[in-house]
């Protein structure tokens, strides 16, 4: 009997993140077919964040993730001798990890190879360059006009087969752009889809994600303040985890809502359903994101959302009949936008009804045939 075919998924780390679900959502979906293993570039699996099949194999490359130091806050601060320091720190940092990559990539043994982002890619064409291996990229960013960005994604495929985006916007984008990867859309996909959706029983709010800059968070506990004035019984759940979470905390002390935004951590996805059910609206308020499975995984309990459309992911799955986009980020206007939805449950329910229509396109099997279109090619 002839063996599976197998493939790697290269990836940073196994922790909490928008790409690392991705990443083990993917990797659960192909072993239903494939032999699939991860090579994660720092972690042991002590700190895996998401649940993996039994059948996919994790491999480990370095022990430790390393911590993030700004170098921008070095310099503001005027300290040299620190910036020196950090400076060393990342080129022994990026030496120890070329190194250890180096090793992995010449010794594998694969039929197909998915990097998640540029970094790896670049690492797979110096590295793994045999023509027998599929190679597909994925990309996880909208590149908000950056050319640099544009210009290193774009080179780091070069020699690839496939750049899979997650959003026909991105796709219309990069399709003209790549020269040997085909540019490919397939939507991410979602572990489960609950068959009980919200009930609307309860006025709260939910939002989920990485406490970091780009997810905008501060903005939310700000439009929270302007909402809890109308809808003082209205709580918002702020579910995740991250660098600004003292940030975020010491806003929420200052404008008095301890008792109004809940924060209880990262939670695994086999505990968030309560959450999802106890809330009326999902609100993001990323500056970007490209394409935002928290968002889909809200509409899979037939939650509504209200977001700010400077984030592509928001654009590409939030429709006039599915929620509410906010234009530059007017965040008095998202503010009255949730309040009135939350006070209006027949508008919530026709919202729901049309996501329940659309939200089986994001599941397993049909993502899975997606992306088996690619995987047949060699």
């Amino acid at each position: 009997m002839r063996n599976r075919t197998k493939i790697t998924i290269l990836t940073m780390h196994t922790g909490f993140g928008g790409i690392e679900r991705f990443v083990a959502t993917l990797a659960n979906m192909l072993a239903s077919k494939y032999d699939v293993n991860i090579i994660a570039n720092y972690g042991k699996p002590s700190d895996e964040a998401f649940s993996y099949s039994k059948s996919v194999s994790i491999t480990y490359l370095q022990p430790i993730l390393p911590e993030i130091v700004s170098l921008k806050q070095l310099v503001k601060a005027k300290k040299p001798t620190a910036i020196a320091r950090e400076l060393k720190r990342r080129r022994q940092l990026n030496s120890s990890q070329r190194h250890a990559l180096k090793k992995a990539l010449q010794n594998l043994d694969t039929d197909i190879i998915i990097t998640e982002r540029a970094k790896y890619s670049s690492f797979v064409k110096k590295y793994c360059p045999s023509g027998k291996i599929l190679k597909i990229a994925t990309d996880h960013n909208y590149h908000q006009g950056n050319k640099k960005y544009i210009a290193r994604l774009l080179s780091s495929v070069s020699g690839f087969d496939y750049l899979v985006v997650a959003t026909k916007e991105l796709h219309d984008f990069y399709k003209n752009k790549t020269t040997t990867a085909k540019c490919v859309y397939i939507p991410n996909p979602l572990e489960t889809i609950p068959t009980r959706k919200t009930a609307f029983t309860a006025p709260n709010l939910i939002s989920v994600g990485r406490f970091s800059p780009e997810k905008g968070f501060l903005d939310l506990i700000d439009v929270m303040h302007k909402v809890h004035q109308t809808l003082p019984i209205t709580k918002l759940f702020l579910l995740g985890d991250g660098p600004e979470r003292s940030k975020i905390q010491s806003k929420i002390k200052q404008l008095n809502l301890e008792e109004v935004v809940i924060m209880p951590g990262f939670v695994k996805h086999e505990d968030i359903a309560p959450f999802f059910y106890d809330s009326s609206l999902f609100v993001l308020t990323s500056h970007t994101e490209a394409f935002g499975l928290v968002l889909t995984e809200a509409m899979s309990y037939g939650l509504p959302c209200v977001a700010f459309d400077s984030a592509s992911g928001a654009r590409a799955q939030i429709s006039k009949e599915s929620g509410v986009l906010i234009s530059g980020r007017d965040q008095e206007k998202m503010a009255s936008t949730i309040i009135k939805l939350v006070n209006d449950q027949t508008t919530l329910k026709q919202y729901q009804a049309s996501i329940n229509r659309k939200i089986n396109s994001f599941s397993k099997n049909s993502v899975l045939k997606e992306w088996q279109k690619i995987l047949k090619t060699k």
